[in-house]
């Protein structure tokens, strides 16, 4: 697969994040401790749009019920040991942040 454009570099100062969609799939792209990520913009544990919450550094909390996750790892910060958020991987290159593989379809 060709890696596919998800934003403009330009467009995500640190600390904040975009949402965009590939192949159905909602996805929160952004920039966190000066690396860029991927998520999908589903919280694992409510099943909801965690971009509605708030990025600080690199944990990123839902809203509905305040668990935070890493945008790198995916790993639970706040006690949900068995749910991570699904992380996707990206690329830097000529001003893009390219994801490298699509999301499975759901």
């Amino acid at each position: 697969m060709t890696a596919q454009l998800l934003a403009s570099t330009a467009d995500l100062a640190e600390g904040e994040f975009v949402t965009t969609e590939v192949d159905g799939t909602e996805i929160i792209v952004g920039k966190a401790d000066g690396r860029y990520f991927a998520v999908e913009d589903l919280c694992p544990h409510a099943y909801v749009n965690i971009s509605y919450g708030s990025l600080e550094g690199c944990e990123l909390t839902c809203p509905w019920h305040g668990y935070s996750f890493d945008v790198h790892s995916g790993e639970c910060l706040t006690g949900l040991e068995s749910e991570q958020l699904t992380t996707l991987p990206v690329e830097e290159r000529g001003g893009g942040i390219y994801l490298k593989q699509a999301p499975d379809a759901t």
